[in-house]
Order: C-alpha cells, then sequence, then structure tokens
C-alpha cells in the first residue's frame, strides 16, 4: 500500500467512525437527557455527551479530511503518513477510556484518558504544523489553519490539565471555571471557527468556481477573529469575570470575534451568490443552515452576556441551548454538508488511480441518493432550532423525542455514506 493509499482509506476511517461517534450522541442524549437538569458546570454527564460530539465526530472528521485536504488546499504533502494508523487507534481509545471516565466519574479513567489524547492529537497536530512549513505561498488559508492548530494545542493542554486534576483533586482551585472558559472558547472559536472559516475561503470558489475572497477582506477577518479570541484568553488569564479588567477584555474580545464571524457571513453570501452555475445542491442547503445557526449563536452569545446572573442561575437551560446551535447547529451542519463533497471524492480516489472528470462525475451521481439526502437534511435542519428550544426550557421528553429524531437522521446519514461506498 503506497502513501496516497494510506491517506484515502484512513481519511474514510475516520469519517466512517465519526459517524457512528454522532449516532452515539443523540443516542446518550437520550438516554440520559435528565442531566440537562443540572447545571453544566463540571456536570460530568454533560462534559462526556459534549465531547462524544466534539472530539468523537468533530475532531475525528477533521483528522481524517485534513490528511486529503491540506494536500489539495495548501499543496503540501503530510510530513510523516506513516503515523496515520497509529494516531487513529491511539486517539480512538483514548476518547473512549476519556468518555467512559467522565460518564461513571472515575477519576482514574478522566485522568489516563484525558493524558492519552493530548498524546494522541498533540502528535496529530505536530504533524499538519510540520507539514504547513513547506506552504510557499502563504494567504488565508494557510495562516488560517496555522492558527488553529496553534489554538488546537493551548486548548488540548487545558483540557489536559483539567482531566488530570480529576484525579489530584482541584489543583487548579478557584480558577477551575477560567481554565473552562478558556478551553471552550479556544476549541469552539480559536480551532474549529477559525479551521472552518479558512477552509470555507479555499473550498467554495474550488467547488463552487466563485471569485476568491478579496484581500483586505480575509486580512480583516483573520485580524478580528484572532484579536477576539487572545484577549478572551487572556481576560480569563486576568481572572475573568472575577475582576473588572479581565470582564472590559472579555466583552472586547466578545464583539471582535462577533464581528469577524459576521464579516465572514456576509463574505459567504457574497461568494455562493456569485458563483457561476446557480444550481443548488446538498452541500449548498447545509453551508447556508450552518451560517444561519451560527449567526443565531452570535446572536445568543451577545445576549447571554448582559443577562443578570440570577436569570442564568436559574435556567441552566440558556447556555445547553447557546452550546447546541453553535455547534450542532453550525459545526456539525458545515461538516455533514461537506462531507456530501469529501466522501465521494475520497471513495473516487480510492477506486481510480487517477481521477478523470467524467469518470469522477459519473462516480459521484451514481453514488448519491438524492431522495435520502434532503429527507435526513430536513430532519437535522428542522430538529436544530426546536432541540434548542427544548434545551432552552430543559423539557426533558421533548429533548428525548428530539434526540430520537436527530439519533435516526445521523443514521441515515451513516447509512448514506456506506451506499455511496458501496455504489462505488
Amino acid at each position: 500500500m503506497n502513501s496516497g493509499d494510506s491517506s484515502v482509506n484512513i481519511a474514510l476511517k475516520h469519517i466512517k467512525t465519526a459517524s457512528i461517534f454522532l449516532i452515539l450522541f443523540f443516542c446518550y442524549m437520550m438516554i440520559d437527557s435528565n442531566s440537562f437538569l443540572t447545571y453544566f458546570f463540571m456536570n460530568t454527564k454533560i462534559i462526556a455527551l459534549t465531547h462524544i460530539f466534539t472530539l468523537g465526530f468533530l475532531l475525528m472528521v477533521i483528522m481524517g479530511a485534513s490528511y486529503m485536504l491540506i494536500p489539495v488546499a495548501l499543496g503540501v504533502k503530510i510530513a510523516f503518513d506513516k503515523i496515520f494508523y497509529y494516531v487513529y487507534y491511539g486517539y480512538t481509545a483514548s476518547l473512549i477510556i476519556f468518555i467512559a471516565g467522565m460518564h461513571y466519574f472515575n477519576a482514574e479513567l478522566i485522568a489516563s484518558g484525558g493524558v492519552l489524547l493530548f498524546i494522541a492529537v498533540f502528535i496529530y497536530d505536530l504533524n499538519i504544523m510540520i507539514s504547513l512549513k513547506k506552504i510557499k505561498k502563504w494567504d488565508y488559508t494557510g495562516f488560517g489553519i496555522l492558527f488553529a492548530y496553534i489554538y488546537l494545542f493551548i486548548g488540548l493542554l487545558a483540557g489536559a490539565y483539567m482531566a488530570v486534576s480529576f484525579y489530584y483533586n482541584n489543583i487548579i482551585g478557584k480558577y477551575i471555571f477560567n481554565f473552562l472558559t478558556s478551553h471552550i472558547y479556544i476549541m469552539s472559536g480559536g480551532f474549529i471557527v477559525m479551521l472552518f472559516i479558512a477552509i470555507s475561503y479555499r473550498l467554495l470558489p474550488m467547488f463552487y468556481m466563485t471569485k476568491k475572497p478579496g484581500h483586505f477582506i480575509w486580512i480583516t477577518d483573520f485580524v478580528l477573529l484572532n484579536l477576539g479570541i487572545i484577549l478572551i484568553i487572556i481576560s480569563s488569564i486576568a481572572n475573568g469575570f472575577y475582576s473588572s479588567f479581565g470582564q472590559n477584555l472579555f466583552y472586547i474580545g466578545d464583539f471582535l470575534l462577533s464581528a469577524g464571524i459576521i464579516l465572514f457571513s456576509f463574505e459567504f453570501y457574497k461568494l455562493m451568490n456569485g458563483r457561476i452555475k446557480k444550481k443548488l445542491d446538498i452541500t449548498i442547503f447545509y453551508l447556508y443552515a450552518g451560517i444561519i445557526f451560527l449567526l443565531s449563536a452570535v446572536f445568543a452569545g451577545n445576549i447571554i452576556l448582559f443577562l443578570p446572573a440570577r436569570a442564568i442561575a436559574e435556567n441552566q437551560g440558556i447556555y445547553y441551548a447557546f452550546g447546541f446551535i453553535g455547534l450542532f447547529g453550525y459545526a456539525g451542519m458545515v461538516i455533514v454538508g461537506f462531507l456530501h463533497k469529501i466522501f465521494p471524492f475520497l471513495i473516487s480516489l480510492k477506486k481510480f488511480e487517477k481521477v478523470k472528470k467524467g469518470a469522477y462525475k459519473g462516480l459521484i451521481s451514481n453514488m448519491q441518493k438524492k431522495y435520502l439526502q434532503y429527507f435526513d437534511a430536513i430532519l437535522f435542519i428542522a430538529a436544530i432550532p426546536v432541540m434548542s428550544f427544548a434545551l432552552l426550557i430543559t423539557d426533558v421528553s421533548l429533548i428525548r423525542i428530539l434526540s430520537g429524531i436527530l439519533a435516526a437522521a445521523s443514521l441515515i446519514f451513516f447509512m448514506n455514506l456506506l451506499i455511496m461506498e458501496k455504489n462505488a
């Protein structure tokens, strides 16, 4: 097996494994929905649930897809392609240990799983960073990916430190909330949002033959996003909401991060409106839905900042609804949407030694069951705002019903991937 075959096979393995974790995420949410009646802070059942999605689905897909997309998007070869399988198996095993530890509140499993996760993702992160050194011409995508993977390392370090603290009992004491805040913003805003925006600025022109974003636009967006994230991190170090200085930094950082996201959303609409072929496909539906959910999360997040502390304390569902619409509503829909393009492409690379345009086009049309895709998209997109509302009011019965619907939608998505692979 040559390195190219290895890259394709391991990418497909990551994506299929991630799809299984997505099904497990909603099954876990349905079975253990009573956990939403408790405040999220240090709620280990909610932490387990969150990491099934963020690490089991989001990061698993990102890791697999990056092995093929980074060479395509940036024109560089992954530095050490022989370690893909070792990282995959180590990461998957570590994640299962960590999730089990959080579910059963076992300090040894939490700490060991967290440390092993750190090692696996650090090896992956370092591999990508070394690969980026080969970039000949740097642009928004290159810088965006570089900063995203720097944030991944910092967020991962904070997460591993908190995981170890479960074993050593409060080694970070009263600063645990600050570490948690930094961890959430670094991983969601710094890594996920930064990476998705950087990749989108490259993939959208590739997939839909649109113009590339203007030089001034991407520089402005890059500065706003990174400055906002950095200020939020500094605010947590400066003791966050426990001091007026940290609080003001947090507000400024949140404003800049929100401005960067809004600027990207307008640029996304401009790019998609300028595509040569106006025909809609399933990926476009998911991407537009993702942008709408992202803007909704930005709006909701800024409202939460100005809510009285008592109002938030009395309704823990505010954070759950915000997190769900931001993570699954945006990141989940963007990944599912892009996978409708990426997965068939990976299969075509596996099947053909050299992909010809006609063969690739025919393969895609033969593989994809259009009616199944659009039915699945309707289930996902319609259920997300209703689920966010159910989480907001913490209606356990409604959460269970919607979790079941989204689990079914996730199963259909997984079956659709298998159908694509089989029909190839």
